[in-house]
């Protein structure tokens, strides 16, 4: 089965369709597609990340696994960040790049598995993280996630409770001073600065 998390989607037959999420009074359309995640809406826990995040402008900001470009287009016009937007999953980074243009967003665009290919620090790295990589590839992007923040940086993560959300709190704490802003419906954001020299 192929995953999307996985580069290549060549397998699955396309389905594009349009579909709407509304920010702050602000409605945006994203093209999805077959092979991507939560392609028929944007997902509960997406949502919960981005009213949550508190993000200055200029500042910059990693979007992490950022599937057809939810968080990345909804960061880049409100909060009028720099953005970088990562993915292994080449249709997701197609998608990607049609969805900025068609929201009249901008962000730098590349394909990345985790931080194979980024070389720079961010002042945020914000992700709803792939669960089904399994438990030791997630943490090791947590753990690997600190090289790429500035001090003080903020990695920001969304987890459900029945996905590891408490066990991966623990761990997160031995790497970063770490905060739960949130819980909902299962949901726990997450928000780790980067202030720990351990």
């Amino acid at each position: 089965m192929t995953h999307y998390f996985s580069k290549n989607q060549d397998p699955l037959k396309h389905d594009e369709k349009q579909i709407s999420y509304t920010f702050e009074q602000e409605t945006f359309t994203f093209t999805t597609d077959s092979g991507v995640f939560s392609k028929d809406h944007v997902d509960d826990a997406t949502d919960l990340l981005l009213n949550n995040i508190t993000i200055q402008p200029q500042e910059d900001v990693l979007d992490l696994g950022c599937g057809y470009g939810v968080i990345g287009t909804v960061v880049s016009k409100r909060f009028e960040a720099n953005l970088t937007m990562i993915d292994v999953n080449l249709r997701a980074l197609d998608l990607t790049r049609k969805n900025l243009n068609f929201n009249n967003a901008s962000a730098t665009v590349f394909e990345s598995d985790g931080f194979s290919n980024v070389n720079q620090v961010f002042d945020h790295i914000v992700t709803n993280p792939p669960i089904r990589i399994g438990k030791k590839q997630l943490y090791t992007i947590f753990e690997n996630a600190k090289a790429h923040l500035k001090f003080k940086g903020l990695l920001w993560i969304v987890m459900h409770k029945k996905h590891g959300a408490l066990s991966a709190i623990k761990f997160l704490k031995h790497h970063y001073q770490v905060s739960v802003l949130t819980k909902q419906k299962g949901f726990h954001v997450i928000q780790c600065q980067n202030s720990l020299t351990i």
